[in-house]
């Protein structure tokens, strides 16, 4: 195997596939890279089996080939090098990279390429196209209310359905869920959609913030697994990943749908009040209050150990009084997903799950986003 390439282009392979390697695998060569050149260009993958990330990109192959080099150092070492055309060669199990004209070059250490994880087929059942930046808007607004306890494993991901002419993402931990869609022809995944791990769409999206094409996302034919393919630039770039098993929770259920009283506020100001009050707030339950009263809003939170604090909002609000508690962490996190100048809080008691949404168009009109939220018992709830 031999091949000259860019360094930027070898650098930023090998980064993108280092996103998917093991870092506590016992295997050890599921902590490498694997090099393939064909006549087409050099294709880098890292895996820890389960999300795939695999780049290809051009260069001058000389003799085909594959092997196996440590992903972290391999990165680290070619990262480094100056900027100009690489020789790349695999002979007598090592990997030699010569560059500056020859002025320099490094030797790694290589493993059996045979020994890889044989990269998923994907013979796709369905497939459907999102574009790169809808795609990463839809993940951030959110990969946030995921859960990260494995006791319901579905809730660990995003479920993402397209059909009625619109592609929704949602996802829920039990305490809060976020529910993002955006209109357009994105038939292909079925009604019942697929639940994509947090950690592979958190790649995906990271790719998709720079994508140069739509996204493709492509199921494989038992729905166990998806790709996601796109353009960066000059690289094509595949992540594949397992897909997480099990019914999702029918969200809408959970949406209420007649909370009568509407507190609306400014988002910057709600930030900044909850971030400072929560400074006071228990380290466990990072509980503060809100005091609904006419045209304004206050919000405190006190404890033995940490003092008190308490700041009062100008609000839009005609209903009765009402005492309720939140997680200023999970409020902190819907508000900041948020991008509109004010929020609305749709409630109806002090115990009941409340709406959040943004007060007017999305900066995408064909965007929408609403957001849920439980609340936390106070020591004199009432509804």
């Amino acid at each position: 195997m031999e091949l000259t390439i860019q360094q930027g282009d070898l650098a930023f392979a090998v980064a993108r596939a280092l996103g998917s390697v093991s870092t506590k695998s016992p295997l050890p060569l599921l902590s490498c890279v694997l090099l393939e050149a064909d006549k087409g260009g050099l294709r880098v993958t890292g895996t820890d089996l389960d999300v795939t990330t695999s780049v290809r990109v051009a260069c001058t192959v000389a003799s085909v080939g594959k092997t196996a080099v440590s992903a972290r150092h391999f990165h680290e070492v070619v990262r480094k090098m100056p900027k100009g055309a690489l020789t790349l060669a695999v002979r007598d199990n090592q990997c030699r990279v010569d560059y500056g004209d020859g002025k320099g070059w490094s030797r790694f250490p290589v493993q059996d390429p045979a020994e890889f994880p044989r990269l998923p087929e994907l013979k796709g059942e369905s497939r459907v196209a999102i574009e790169g930046a809808t795609l990463s808007r839809l993940a951030a607004r959110t990969l946030y209310s995921a859960s990260t306890e494995e006791t319901r494993p579905q809730l660990n991901g995003v479920l993402v359905v397209s059909g009625d002419k619109k592609v929704t993402f949602v996802a829920t931990d039990g305490h809060r869920l976020s529910r993002a869609t955006r209109q357009g022809a994105f038939e292909g995944l079925s009604a019942q959609g697929i639940i994509v791990p947090t950690r592979a769409l958190q790649a995906v999206s990271r790719t998709a913030e720079e994508a140069t094409s739509p996204v493709e996302i492509e199921i494989a034919a038992g729905r166990n697994q998806a790709g996601f393919g796109t353009q960066v630039g000059e690289y094509r770039v595949q992540i594949i990943t397992r897909l997480l098993e099990g019914t999702y929770p029918n969200y809408e259920q959970v949406i209420p749908k007649d909370n009568p009283r509407a507190l609306t506020a400014r988002r910057t100001d709600l930030i900044e009040a909850i971030d400072i009050v929560a400074s006071h707030a228990d380290n466990v339950t990072k509980q503060v209050r809100f005091s609904l009263r006419k045209q304004e809003l206050g919000v405190s939170s006190a404890t033995q150990e940490l003092g008190a604090g308490e700041q009062t909002l100008a609000a839009e609000y005609d209903g009765e009084p009402l005492e309720i508690g939140y997680n200023a962490g999970y409020l902190l996190e819907i508000l900041r997903s948020i991008p509109t100048e004010q929020v609305v809080f749709r409630l109806k008691t002090a115990l009941s799950a409340g709406v959040i949404e943004p007060v007017g168009a999305l900066p995408q009109a064909d965007e929408e986003l609403l957001c849920l939220i439980m609340p936390l018992r106070l020591p004199d709830a009432s509804g």
